[in-house]
């Protein structure tokens, strides 16, 4: 057989073909590893805007390209099974341009698998380092993809982060903005009135005439007031029933009018008989004499007195009479007769002592009038120098329904200025009154004024003025700490206010009223001290 000399575009045409294959091998094994191993990649907004251009820009790559790469990879793997059927059926044709493009296709197929294996190797290690990071925000089963859409889990979006980051700064500001106020504005006010402490003291006056000296001056500590002293006689006299009863009987006592209608004037004796229309007989006590056309009103009596005897107004006849002047000689009485006991009355020893103590008063009262205050800042005090005389016209136990007494006494009459009394009894108590303490209820209208004594060798008056008043914490006294008071609420404040004696009352008010705590610093606290009125 005749040799055949070995072509050299057949050499080459089995260098595309070994090429070839290898290039099918290879793809083959990149579609079996990308079918057996498939990864999406979830991509998480970073939080702050400022990670945003944190990656460099790449190849924009779709899960949707990933899916279908197998799809491209087979139809050009079909292709090239069509180029290859293409280059058999020209081998013997000498055509360097299909094999050139084949060449080319299979260089353009292996540039996009190396594509493919970059944008793979960079998503791997983007995912390792998201894991790394935020471990928690991608599960190791998000990694894994099932080969149909709909079983793969949905992107997570970091809307919901953001809202959940917004309102929990609404509500951290919103109890800040709480806070503040309470701090700022949040007060508790407590105002009390303070329990009123009675004080009571007197003091010695006197009223010392122009020129005159104490016995004993270094020894007289009296405080000096201006005045007068006057000495007056006064007399009075009056009469004062008696009260002593003696129970002597009984008796009817009663009243008639006889009249006369005659021609004659008619006398009548005592005893004499009147009778009533039932028979009931009374008897005059006096005699008297009834002259013609006239009338005389005198007493009635029975002899034996009782209460069936106390008969109303009617008209009597007189029985001791001709008949035939009985009819115009007759009595009438206009009232009732009335039963009662007969009593004797006497003097008492009480009735002396009694007209004796009130002749006093009206010695008093006279003087009184004689000498009346010059103003209404003036005081005027009245006392007897010595012992009044009385004299009396009756003695106890003597019978007599009244009797008289006849007064005379010497009096002092001591004028005095009030103010300057007033002023110094001020003066003194308010040296009683400690230092944390004020004086209240003090008025000048409550002194009361007794005469002491007088001296009449000098003419020096004493007189004794009692005075009181209510003393009290002064407003800027703090009788609390406040400090005790920081956080208690309406309760525990009250309570603790009533373990105070020196409170009679308070009042506790907060601020906004809709808190009903007082407030954690003592510097919100506010204490205020009332006091009382000085009326």
């Amino acid at each position: 057989m005749p040799r055949v000399k070995k072509n050299p575009d057949v050499l080459s045409e089995k260098k595309l073909e070994k090429k070839l294959s290898s290039v099918k091998k290879t793809i083959k094994k990149k579609i079996e590893s990308q079918r057996a191993k498939t990864v999406v990649v979830d991509v998480i907004e970073d939080e702050d805007d400022d990670d945003a251009n944190f990656f460099p820009e790449l190849p924009k790559f779709k899960a949707g390209d990933m899916e279908g790469l197998g799809e491209k990879v087979a139809e050009e793997e079909i292709n090239i099974k069509s180029s290859e059927a293409n280059l058999d059926a020209t081998a013997d044709k000498d055509n360097k341009d299909d094999k050139i493009d084949n060449i080319d296709k299979v260089d353009k197929v292996d540039n996009e698998l190396n594509e493919i294996d970059q944008q793979k190797k960079f998503y791997s290690e983007l995912v390792t380092e998201i894991k790394e990071e935020k471990p928690e925000a991608f599960p190791e089963s998000s990694c894994k993809l099932s080969k149909n859409k709909e079983d793969r889990p949905p992107v997570r979006k970091s809307v919901n982060l953001y809202r959940k980051l917004v309102w929990r700064f609404v509500a951290f500001t919103v109890i800040l903005l709480v806070v503040v106020f309470y701090f700022s504005f949040s007060k508790a006010t407590v105002i009390i009135t303070p329990k009123g402490e009675a004080i009571n003291d007197s003091l010695l006056l006197k009223v010392q005439p122009d020129g005159t000296m104490p016995e004993n001056p270094e020894t007289d500590f009296r405080e000096k007031v201006e005045g007068t002293v006057t000495e007056l006689t006064v007399s009075e006299e009056k009469t004062f029933e008696a009260t002593g009863e003696e129970f002597i009987g009984d008796e009817i006592y009663g009243q008639v009018t006889v009249i006369n209608n005659s021609a004659k004037s008619q006398a009548l004796v005592a005893t004499t008989r009147i009778l009533s229309p039932d028979n009931k007989l009374f008897r005059l006590k006096e005699g008297i004499t009834v002259p013609a056309g006239g009338e005389v009103k005198t007493d009635v009596y029975v002899e034996k007195p009782s209460e069936d005897m106390a008969i109303k107004a009617t008209k009597f006849t007189i029985p001791g009479l001709w008949l035939g002047l009985q009819d115009k000689i007759y009595a009438e009485s206009s009232d009732d007769f009335v039963y009662r006991q007969k009593i004797k009355r006497f003097i008492k020893a009480s009735d002396i002592e009694k007209a004796t103590k009130e002749m006093n008063d009206l010695l008093l009262a006279k003087a009184k009038l004689s000498q009346q205050a010059n103003s209404v800042n003036e005081g005027v005090l009245y006392d007897s120098s010595g012992q009044a005389s009385f004299a009396v016209d009756a003695k106890a136990g003597e019978a007599k329904e009244q009797f008289s007494i006849k007064a005379q006494v010497d009096l002092v009459i001591v004028t005095f200025s009030k103010d300057q009394a007033a002023k110094l009894a001020a003066a003194k108590l308010a040296l009683l009154v400690p230092d944390d303490k004020e004086l209240s209820n003090f008025s000048a209208d409550k002194l009361t004024y007794i005469f002491d004594n007088y001296d009449s060798k000098t003419g020096i008056a004493a007189i004794k003025a009692n005075f009181g008043g209510v003393m009290v914490l002064k407003n800027n006294t703090e009788i609390i700490d406040k400090k005790q008071l920081v956080n208690l609420n309406r309760e525990q404040l009250e309570n603790y206010l009533k373990t105070f004696p020196e409170i009679e009352s308070y009042e506790v008010s907060f601020f906004p009223s809709f808190i009903n705590r007082a407030p954690r610093l003592p510097e919100r606290i506010q204490v205020e001290v009332k006091g009382l009125n000085s009326n």
